[in-house]
């Protein structure tokens, strides 16, 4: 007779690790696990008593860090206290190692290429506790109750100053994200800060694990070594050890990683953001059309590398890295950079499969009286045509908005 059975569907396991798997997937008494070493337990009392013995008795709060090795929040610190450098290679790739004395220039640079609260309000950020995301959302959303602000600053505690960061979800039982994974690092180092799944707080309905290659397996192995954080708060918590309100968050997309950990930052570099902007410059002050570069494809075409080579499975830490190189090719390289969103913008404008063109000789149609101002070397000597029939200036911009690049 098996020995443990779940009370809320009545399967029966024959071992602890079994029913714990059922546990984590499913949601079903979860209460009577231990996180921090695996058990289950007959009841939640049971759990609870196990908790409160010796061997979970918690370790004394180690004080923060005053380390000279802490990159600070304070940007006008020496370089002489910036962190050490450390190799930086994933697969074979070998990213970008900044010597001492180069870190305080490009924190500088970082600095300036923060983006407004507004475009982050445009980008899907949560920027205002009271108000909430000012987009529509596509799936559901934490309640925005659960949403922080990140931690102020205080002058004795030090932080680093620019972090890169990267999560992966699952998806919940009701179509939301629900954390899985969480990893950090230093931008001006490239040391890793934080790398570790995270146990989800709600039932998952699927793993997403052809994304991420994270299921119930790799999660119980990090749970086994007590690697594993308990939840998107415990997650938030361990993220916070290492930045306060003056950090610089940096990433590709990450108000989404922002929802899932219910953080409410607005010190960012987003290098889809930074993409966007230097590709339609010219619509400066405007809403962009609706293209986004995505991390694999700003790699391969902006920095000439090639990520997720193994079956197109996301690594939080090769992400963070490839993130971080592309916002750090984009400062050092300026006129690279430009070169690239001038080639994208071009690739952009240009018909798209399934759109014809007819040149008319003596006729120059733009569509600029549709609010876009597309520039002049980009004036169009043809109509646009969709499924809708020819498209003149005036239903250029609705059938923009409306299609799909």
């Amino acid at each position: 007779m098996a020995a443990f059975h779940c009370s809320v569907c009545s399967q029966s396991f024959q071992t602890r690790p079994k029913i714990y798997n059922h546990a984590l997937s499913t949601g079903h008494d979860m209460n009577h696990c231990c996180e921090k070493c695996s058990r289950w337990f007959k009841t939640e009392s049971d759990r609870k008593a196990h908790m409160n013995s010796p061997i979970h008795v918690k370790e004394a709060a180690k004080p923060m860090s005053n380390s000279p090795n802490a990159s600070v929040g304070q940007s006008n610190q020496p370089f002489i206290n910036a962190p050490p450098v450390v190799p930086l290679r994933f697969g074979r790739v070998t990213y970008t190692r900044l010597e001492r004395n180069e870190q305080e220039a490009v924190y500088s640079k970082l600095l300036a290429r923060c983006h407004s609260v507004e475009s982050l309000a445009n980008e899907g950020y949560t920027v205002d506790l009271e108000k909430g995301p000012t987009t529509k959302p596509k799936k559901p959303r934490p309640s925005l109750a659960d949403f922080r602000q990140t931690p102020m600053r205080q002058p004795a505690v030090k932080k680093r100053r620019a972090v890169v960061i990267d999560c992966e979800m699952a998806e919940a039982v009701d179509g939301s994200d629900e954390l899985i994974s969480l990893c950090a690092i230093d931008f001006l180092t490239g040391g890793t800060l934080v790398n570790n799944l995270v146990i989800p707080s709600r039932p998952i309905k699927d793993w997403r694990t052809n994304i991420h290659g994270i299921g119930v397996p790799e999660l119980y192995e990090a749970i086994m070594n007590q690697e594993a954080l308990s939840g998107w708060i415990a997650a938030r918590q361990e993220l916070w050890k290492h930045i306060d309100e003056t950090t610089i968050l940096i990433g590709q997309t990450i108000c989404y990683d922002f929802e899932a950990l219910r953080l409410v930052h607005t010190r960012v570099v987003d290098s889809a953001i930074l993409a966007t902007e230097a590709v339609f410059n010219n619509l400066a002050g405007r809403k962009k059309p609706g293209r986004r570069w995505g991390l694999q494809e700003l790699c391969k075409t902006f920095l000439g590398i090639e990520i997720r080579v193994e079956g197109g499975i996301h690594d939080n830490l090769e992400d963070v890295l490839a993130a971080r190189e592309v916002v750090l090719q984009a400062l050092l390289k300026p006129a690279k950079f430009q070169t690239w969103a001038d080639k994208a913008r071009k690739d952009f404008w240009k018909p798209k499969a399934g759109n014809k063109k007819v040149n008319r000789k003596g006729t120059t149609k733009t569509p600029h009286s549709t609010g876009y101002a597309i520039p002049e070397s980009y004036t169009l000597e043809y109509d646009w045509y969709s499924d809708d029939g020819w498209l003149g200036p005036e239903d250029f911009e609705e059938w923009l908005w409306h299609s799909t690049w």
